[in-house]
């Protein structure tokens, strides 16, 4: 589950506003916003997540405790990737060096703020949805880019066969999973 889905999920189970939860949680109703449609996501450590699950913990009727409403929502930070976020970035900035993909390009086709761009790859953000971001820069780069410039031995680049990625959709999946791999 999303931060985004676990989230909104935890709101309806308090039965409360976005107003309730950032009276009780100490941040913005700006920031509860942002983070319930999903164009924030706080880091796992920050004192963000610490305010949510005390706000939380506060609103629900029989709450769990505060350190686990914590840990659940650490757990939907993550947003189901199996590598660390530090290694992701790592990866994306590979690909988006070896297609020659600058942020701004990168942010007018998949309609992000080239500044977001930049923050996400600094790791100051994380993308509200990182599946979603991940399927969309695979797409732009599989069905766009792929065809203008090849990183050299782009198989050996994405580490699978040449026959994985003859086609648009194979190089597409194959730079799914290869963002996401170690």
């Amino acid at each position: 589950m999303t931060f985004q889905n676990r989230l909104n999920d935890y709101i309806l189970q308090a039965k409360c506003s976005s107003k309730e939860l950032a009276t009780a949680s100490g941040l913005s109703e700006g920031t509860i916003s942002r983070y319930r449609k999903g164009y924030r996501v706080p880091g796992i450590d920050s004192e963000q997540v610490r305010s949510l699950a005390e706000g939380l913990h506060q609103l629900l009727p029989e709450p769990p405790s505060v350190e686990e409403i914590r840990e659940s929502i650490c757990d939907s930070i993550g947003n189901g990737l199996s590598i660390s976020f530090d290694t992701y970035i790592r990866n994306l900035k590979q690909l988006l060096r070896g297609f020659e993909i600058s942020n701004n390009e990168l942010g007018r086709k998949l309609n992000y703020d080239p500044s977001y761009i930049s923050r996400i790859l600094s790791g100051q953000r994380r993308p509200g949805d990182i599946h979603k971001f991940t399927h969309d820069v695979a797409v732009y780069v599989a069905h766009q880019k792929a065809e203008e410039v090849k990183p050299p031995s782009l198989a050996d680049f994405l580490r699978c066969d040449e026959q994985t990625i003859s086609t648009a959709d194979g190089l597409q999946d194959q730079i799914e999973k290869w963002l996401c791999s170690d």
